[in-house]
């Protein structure tokens, strides 16, 4: 394999991993939150049109760095780590959004353990759950699925369709403006 074709396999197989956490990112808020747990009814909690939240691609970029960097392997480990780094994560990220925007995306207000409505104990958690998933399961199925996929015309096909897709949602919103509606 040359160069070129490293560089290339490289920057596809991050952009899949961001598309990948990016959605299932958009599963978790929309399904989850709202679904299950706030019994609100179907949501889209995404700022886009498609189904993706950009936040959780980066943040899984963060995440994966971060655990490299610390080297922290062990399954409960992962899991305790991942909910304290995405925890203080969020409360840095309010106070930014409320200097930025005067007002932050979510309020835990009514939860239990919860830090002037930034941060709370069962969010907290869930992120861990959901970093540990990330980490420990889901990334090393991607990979796998990544060598064995890797020059497959279906999976190439579909990987381009979603590329596009994605680039067309995200410019249309610059044009019409944001999804968000508020908390």
């Amino acid at each position: 394999m040359n160069t070129e074709e490293k560089y290339r396999n490289l920057f596809r197989d991050n952009m899949e991993y961001f598309l990948i956490y990016s959605c299932l990112g958009w599963i978790y808020e929309s399904v989850w939150c709202d679904v299950i747990y706030h019994q609100r009814g179907f949501l889209n909690r995404g700022f886009l049109f498609g189904p993706w939240l950009p936040i959780y691609g980066a943040g899984f970029f963060i995440i994966l760095g971060l655990f490299r960097l610390i080297k922290i392997k062990k399954p409960v480990l992962v899991f305790l780590t991942g909910a304290v780094v995405a925890t203080l994560a969020e409360l840095v990220a309010s106070y930014i959004m409320e200097l930025a925007i005067e007002n932050y995306m979510w309020d835990y207000t009514g939860y239990f353990m919860n830090y002037d409505g930034r941060i709370a104990l069962v969010p907290g958690l869930m992120f861990g759950f959901l970093i540990w998933g990330a980490i420990c399961v889901i990334q090393p199925a991607v990979i796998k699925c990544q060598e064995k996929y890797r020059n497959n015309k279906i999976h190439n096909i579909l990987f381009a369709l979603i590329i596009v897709l994605f680039f067309t949602d995200l410019i249309c919103r610059i044009w019409y403006g944001s999804n968000f509606k508020g908390v």
